[in-house]
């Protein structure tokens, strides 16, 4: 439709004529835009029922266009008012959802997938999400348990369990997080078997899942993390500390040593640890240290793709620079 048409849709509903007024409705419920939102919900008050059942399915259907065409663009407050509006208004929205969910359209799929997480107080959420648990496509899999989570009990893990297997890392990752969000500490000697995995998001999940539910002792595991030659599991390691907070002398000081490397990556988020940290000991380390890394990252030459991570050659911001010098040969 075009934007004529729009604008004709729009002195519709502001007309006497009732016939003219459906119309307009009927029409904005299609290509409507969110500024429509507050004329069409005028409408659901008409003393006319077509006219106001027909405000009804205009103003749920025109929620849910813009939701899905314009997800990425409004903000989390803005999605749960429309989501809470959509589902008070129309009850049954969700079958007219479901199918955008089971169409061909991928993006538009995933799209419609995302606005269930703003639907949660619908009585069906839970059972059209763990329905999309075996979908075929990965990333409606790992939408739908990080959105399931959220919906079901700290008892019904039952339904998450199986993808903890998923061939795709995003799908068993969440699956680690819906896990953490039910709360339940019986979950611990389950998660425990993923705390060496070799996938670094997978690992950093686990170690603040196991921490979140009671198991505090993940030092080794961090430590170990940091100490890895793969820089994405040394950053992982550090977002893990930036989210439970651990302020025990070694963590820190491996933060610290952290802010000489020559990987901006790893060098962004030991920062950012160090300063979630904020005591005395990682102020030292943010005071005497933080500066170096922009002078390593300009003075060091990128290392070809193909190479090894190389320490960094000695310079004024390097721990080569910091080191005490050997005593002259005589």
């Amino acid at each position: 439709m075009t934007a004529e048409q729009l604008e004709q849709a729009r002195k519709a509903i502001v007309s006497d004529n009732p016939g003219a007024i459906i119309f307009g409705l009927k029409t904005l419920g299609i290509i409507g835009k969110l500024t429509d939102l507050q004329q069409l919900m005028g409408l659901i008050a008409s003393p006319n029922p077509k006219i106001k059942q027909a405000a009804i399915e205009a103003t749920t259907l025109m929620i849910k266009e813009n939701l899905i065409l314009h997800f990425g663009e409004l903000d989390k407050t803005t999605r749960d008012k429309l989501g809470t509006i959509m589902q008070s208004l129309d009850p049954s929205i969700l079958d007219d959802i479901s199918k955008d969910i089971y169409g061909e359209d991928e993006e538009r799929r995933l799209k419609a997938v995302q606005i269930l997480g703003h639907m949660r107080k619908n009585p069906k959420i839970k059972e059209v999400l763990a329905k999309l648990l075996q979908d075929r496509n990965v990333k409606i899999r790992a939408k739908a348990v990080e959105l399931i989570g959220k919906v079901i009990g700290p008892n019904d893990h039952e339904v998450i369990l199986q993808l903890l297997n998923d061939k795709d890392i995003r799908v068993r990752a969440n699956s680690i997080e819906a896990l953490e969000n039910l709360g339940n500490k019986r979950l611990v000697p389950l998660l425990l078997r993923f705390r060496r995995d070799p996938s670094n998001r997978i690992r950093g999940n686990v170690l603040k899942a196991l921490y979140n539910l009671g198991f505090t002792e993940i030092n080794s595991d961090l430590i170990e993390m940091i100490q890895s030659t793969n820089n994405l599991m040394k950053a992982s390691a550090f977002w893990v500390i930036t989210q439970v907070k651990i302020a025990r002398p070694e963590i820190i000081d491996a933060c610290g040593m952290n802010l000489l490397t020559n990987d901006e990556m790893v060098y962004r988020n030991a920062k950012k640890a160090v300063e979630v940290i904020d005591s005395p000991r990682a102020r030292g380390y943010l005071k005497y240290l933080a500066d170096f890394m922009p002078t390593v990252l300009t003075a060091a030459p990128a290392p070809p793709v193909s190479a090894k991570p190389v320490a960094p050659a000695a310079g004024p911001g390097t721990a080569a620079a910091l080191a005490p010098a050997e005593p002259a040969k005589k």
